[in-house]
């Protein structure tokens, strides 16, 4: 029961987080929101942690788990960030739910699984006609959507990679869903932090009231919550069934990004991510078993 529950929470984290993202760029630069968005999330983690009687990192023997997973941070929440200047939140999180078609292509060279099916192959395929439909033009996306949906891509990619190693070094070692997001933050941080000064040198930092809330948010729930549920998941579920997640998230971004910032919704978007979704439903074999057929080899 509390494994699905934490389920439904990383659902709603990730549905929401494509817009505070966008909410955050009110007054903040990419950068600067995601490395005191991290920082924060560390630093409260720290001191709850500390509270809570825990003893600390240990770097020098879970330092690999440390690294694997903060590449899901850095360089690939930049790469998001980036994106959600050129992009609508909802499809940010549209886009990200390529991801499984990463990890597909990824897991054999990773954990050494043969994932390859006609059944995943045809879901690729139409994946990627979708993606064709949302590059093809620039009905109801605003400009330099190209280079956007490009840094999604490359996001994709980072966080399927990072992912699939935390799964091969998790069957090695016992570690908390805290101590594994606070490692990921700490491994995180030093790129962040460098990347910030070295493109924002003499631009004062100046902090909205909507870029705080997001701030706040995007800290507590997006990182620090939001991690340590979704490290408890990854640790207890297949990589394929986390994945099944961007199924969900992209329809509620979506909608929420049209009620909220009032983003628009072109007919080649929602063909676009009409594929997209069915292709996820195909890959994950939801449609046979919405009709009472067991999906085939994995």
């Amino acid at each position: 029961m509390l494994v699905r529950l934490t389920y439904v929470l990383v659902i709603i984290i990730w549905a929401t987080t494509p817009l505070a993202i966008k909410l955050g760029g009110d007054s903040l630069e990419p950068l600067a929101s995601l490395s005191l968005r991290i920082a924060l999330a560390f630093g409260v983690g720290c001191v709850l942690s500390t509270l809570a009687g825990w003893q600390g990192l240990m770097v020098r023997r879970h330092w690999q788990l440390y690294l694997a997973a903060s590449l899901s941070l850095f360089p690939n929440m930049a790469l998001v960030y980036w994106a959600a200047t050129y992009l609508p939140s909802g499809l940010i999180s549209l886009l990200f739910a390529l991801a499984p078609f990463f990890t597909l292509l990824l897991a054999g060279p990773i954990l050494g699984e043969s994932t390859l099916s006609p059944r995943k192959v045809a879901a690729l395929v139409l994946a990627l006609s979708g993606l064709g439909v949302l590059l093809v033009g620039d009905e109801g996306l605003p400009p330099g959507s190209g280079r956007g949906i490009l840094l999604m891509l490359g996001a994709n990619g980072v966080f399927s990679f990072s992912a699939l190693w935390v799964k091969r070094l998790n069957a090695r070692f016992a570690v908390p869903p805290v101590e594994q997001a606070l490692g990921a933050m700490a491994f995180a941080l030093p790129g962040m932090g460098l990347c910030w000064w070295l493109t924002s040198v003499g631009t004062p930092l100046s902090v909205s009231a909507i870029s705080l809330a997001s701030l706040l948010y995007l800290a507590i729930f997006g990182s620090l919550v939001g991690f340590v549920a979704y490290y408890s998941i990854l640790r207890q579920l297949s990589v394929e069934s986390v994945s099944l997640i961007p199924l969900i998230t992209p329809v509620m971004a979506i909608a929420l990004g049209a009620m909220i910032m009032g983003e628009s919704i072109s007919v080649r978007m929602l063909l676009g991510a009409s594929m997209i979704l069915i292709a996820l439903a195909l890959h994950q074999g939801v449609l046979g078993r919405l009709h009472g057929v067991k999906p085939g080899p994995q």
